[in-house]
């Protein structure tokens, strides 16, 4: 069943010259809303930043209106490269895992956009676009802004967009879980079969415009969130993740690290998917 609603756009940030502005803008969006599966919903909307339609899952707890507002929990997960944001619903066992977490899971369309602002394509600004899918999502479900209800995660692509989009908004995530996910990178000289090759289309070929973008450089932004790393052992971003890791222990921030068996592979993301909910869960509700 599809069905339209009016909602106010509220954009609480830009990049604007590599800095966060608080901006209050507010407009009018027709959002376009489908059940997929039983409480699971699709919601499109025309995005103001990036000027196309896009679409996001919504994934709701039992009774979900039931639930005040103030004490419903939020995690966000964003897909990898190659991936969309029904790549996880459209899997039976996670759906389940999913759907009896009872939380209100949001699972963006990022596209090939690893959820930044490109520095080379100046119209694929995803991490603005980000901002604003969560700021339509919360509106519409009347989810609670405050840091302690509100986790983010993600795998490969989306592992190193949560971490990343965590420390560029500090103060939004109680959480943040990252799978098989590219946390030194972009850059050069990792060992071979440990390394990924940067997308310049993307990126740019300027390796020190490639630092403001590795979210290993801005770790210390993660002080006070709960941060979970989950790589495998034959999976090409481990050693990334060995330097994220030691880099949390260097600054002295808690963290768990955890080494599945397996590659960079979706089975990998599967068996992570549990973790990653009884993570999220227990920051939360301590909260």
């Amino acid at each position: 069943m599809k069905y339209s609603i009016l909602v106010r756009l509220l954009v609480l940030g830009v990049m604007v010259t590599g800095r966060v502005i608080a901006i209050d803008v507010l407009s009018a969006s027709e959002l376009e809303t489908e059940e997929l599966f039983p409480r699971i919903e699709a919601v499109s909307l025309e995005s103001a930043s990036l000027k196309k339609t896009k679409r996001a899952v919504v994934v709701l707890p039992e009774e979900w209106q039931s639930i005040k507002p103030a004490e419903r929990r939020t995690l966000v997960i964003l897909h990898g490269r190659g991936r969309h944001e029904r790549s996880l619903i459209d899997d039976k066992l996670i759906r389940q895992q999913l759907l009896g977490s009872g939380l209100f899971i949001i699972l963006p369309d990022g596209d090939d956009g690893w959820y930044l602002n490109s520095p080379l394509r100046k119209q694929d600004v995803y991490e603005t676009y980000l901002e604003e899918v969560l700021g339509i999502v919360s509106e519409q479900y009347e989810l609670p802004t405050s840091q302690k209800q509100w986790a983010i995660a993600g795998w490969s692509m989306g592992g190193f967009g949560c971490v990343r989009f965590a420390e560029r908004h500090p103060g939004r995530f109680a959480a943040v879980s990252s799978i098989i996910g590219l946390l030194d990178f972009p850059r050069s000289g990792l060992p071979e079969g440990q390394s990924y090759k940067v997308p310049v289309d993307r990126f740019g070929s300027d390796e020190a415009v490639w630092k403001q973008f590795n979210p290993i450089n801005v770790a210390e932004k993660l002080k006070g969130v709960s941060v979970l790393i989950i790589t495998a052992d034959q999976a090409f971003d481990r050693t990334m993740n060995e330097h994220f890791r030691d880099r949390l222990t260097e600054l002295k921030l808690p963290h768990e690290y955890v080494e599945l068996k397996g590659g960079h592979t979706f089975p990998v993301v599967r068996a992570s998917i549990p973790l990653v909910l009884a993570h999220t869960k227990r920051v939360l509700q301590r909260n």
